[in-house]
């Protein structure tokens, strides 16, 4: 006898089968900020805390208007503590009707340390090798999934529909320890471009 299943969405996604309920508690999104000023300027930028320019900004509403577009309801938006980020969430959250106090800020989401190479013109760096970055001061791949994990971790404490705002290296890094897959194999996250990394 073949199995029959149906999909109940919302706030939680439940599988029903033969009876059987199942329920799956996050569905997790992910979003760098809109263009920073270092963007704009293609400087390494690192944990430096620098601005949105107003392409950034008005990047970071149209993402929030194409997820109310989508009928994406948000249950937590947690973001890297860097103003590029909060601000793109706050952004997203206006958009949204998701309360900007309820934005949880989350220091295991910053971007990865660049050392003394932040602020450099990127054409200036030469090599970005994990040995070279951590000569400078910065963190290595392997810190930064790890930094990654333990936010995964947390989040899986949480219920619901989850947006991460954070930055591109983090990003990858993320949907890396989610889809069990190598910093190579992780894409590069254009600005604040909405990628849905699926119910975990």
């Amino acid at each position: 006898m073949g199995v029959f299943c149906f999909i109940a969405e919302g706030s939680y996604v439940v599988f029903f089968c033969l009876g059987l309920q199942y329920t799956f508690l996050m569905h997790l999104y992910f979003i760098r900020h809109g263009e920073s000023v270092s963007n704009q300027h293609e400087l390494i930028t690192g944990q430096l805390d620098v601005a949105l320019t107003d392409k950034g900004r008005a990047q970071a509403t149209a993402a929030g208007q194409l997820a109310a577009a989508q009928g994406i309801v948000f249950d937590h938006i947690v973001s890297s503590p860097l103003m590029r980020a909060h601000d793109t969430a706050r952004l997203i959250a206006r958009e949204v009707g998701f309360p900007e106090e309820q934005i949880q800020l989350n220091a295991l989401a910053l971007e990865r340390s660049f050392g003394s190479l932040q602020g450099q013109p990127k054409g200036d760096v030469l090599t970005m090798t994990d040995e070279y970055v951590q000569s400078v001061g910065g963190e290595v791949d392997s810190q930064v999934r790890e930094r990654a994990q333990l936010l995964l971790d947390e989040l899986m404490e949480l219920e619901g529909t989850v947006l991460v705002v954070s930055h591109t290296g983090f990003g990858r890094r993320l949907r890396g320890v989610v889809q069990h897959i190598s910093t190579e194999d992780s894409q590069v996250f254009n600005n604040a471009e909405l990628t849905d990394l699926g119910i975990i």
